[in-house]
């Protein structure tokens, strides 16, 4: 089973762009509350002496029960909480992402306090998600906010936050991180012609006084992609031949002629543009912190039953017309 990962961005970003479709509304109750049988304001966790409500796990274990329920009901199955799921069992698997989501959310907050970013002078409000109150809402929009402040105080050179230049060099290198252009012969409907017209700028990039600049004058020529690519290897963004090419040449090498599915192509390894790398390094040092948290987990969290909590889940949905 693949293992669910909540994107702290995408899901930030989700909740923002909600923003004032809130307004004034009536309080949402809270149904993943009722479902734990506990107050929204009683202490579950506590992430490197941060207090963290107990609403914030039960939000994110709703979500994952009810990924892991489409997951299943795609397959035309019932999820089985007691089977296996690895070297856990499916219930203890969802209750460890659902723990591994909040303390991540608890960390970026404890980051925003020591880095000195705040989510204060907030106008708008986000709309309201899976049986959350307007203030539940509004409180993990807030966290979006600083996550966006963190990155950006990340970015700015000289900050308390800010990579030094190597270092962040040498995890785009440990990642994988390449840089480079192309110059693309498409197939077209004549596969022959197209493979001979990518000899034939073979040929004249080879006998350029000029091999670098002829490069990007051929790569004009054939509309090719304009701009470079940053990607890493292994994320399946290039074809096998595409990423065994890039992986042996140096900065400035370019390969041979490579026959993709896209048509016929000569790459060129440029200087990593480490800035593209940035959000990851980022993603991974806050992950890294999250990992390594001090993590304190009340009764209630160790005695709560996945089973039964998602069989509660169900029923307030059945009750409300809801899947």
């Amino acid at each position: 089973m693949k293992r669910m990962v909540w994107c702290l961005t995408l899901v930030l970003c989700l909740l923002l762009s909600a923003c004032g479709s809130g307004g004034d509304g009536p309080r949402q109750a809270p149904s993943f509350q009722d479902a734990a049988q506990t107050e929204e304001t009683d202490i579950w966790l506590v992430v490197d002496g941060r207090e963290v409500p107990s609403w914030r796990y039960l939000y994110w274990l709703s979500r994952a029960c009810t990924a892991i329920r489409a997951e299943y009901e795609a397959a035309g199955l019932e999820p089985d909480w007691t089977a296996a799921a690895g070297t856990e069992t499916l219930a203890e698997y969802v209750k460890q992402q659902a723990l591994s989501d909040t303390v991540l959310y608890a960390t970026v907050e404890n980051w925003a306090e020591q880095y000195g970013c705040t989510a204060e002078n907030a106008e708008s409000q986000a709309a309201p998600d899976m049986g959350m109150t307007q203030e539940q809402a509004d409180e993990l929009a807030a966290t979006g906010r600083m996550y966006a402040q963190l990155y950006e105080l990340f970015c700015t050179e000289g900050s308390a936050l800010a990579p030094a230049a190597d270092e962040l060099a040498a995890f785009a290198e440990e990642q994988g991180w390449v840089t480079y252009d192309c110059i693309l012969v498409s197939l077209g409907e004549d596969s022959t012609a197209a493979s001979a017209k990518a000899a034939e700028l073979f040929s004249r990039l080879n006998a350029a006084a000029d091999r670098m600049a002829e490069f990007g004058a051929l790569a004009a020529e054939t509309g090719s992609p304009a701009e470079a690519r940053t990607v890493r290897l292994g994320d399946e963004m290039l074809s096998a031949v595409e990423e065994d090419a890039l992986e042996s040449l140096e900065e400035g090498q370019y390969s041979g002629i490579l026959e993709t599915d896209e048509g016929f192509c000569i790459l060129r390894r440029l200087k990593l543009d480490a800035a593209v790398a940035r959000e990851a390094y980022f993603d991974a040092l806050l992950q890294k912190a999250a990992d390594e948290a001090h993590v304190q987990c009340a009764k209630a969290y160790e005695e709560l039953d996945v089973a039964e909590f998602n069989r509660k889940i169900q029923q307030q949905g059945a009750a409300k017309g809801e899947k």
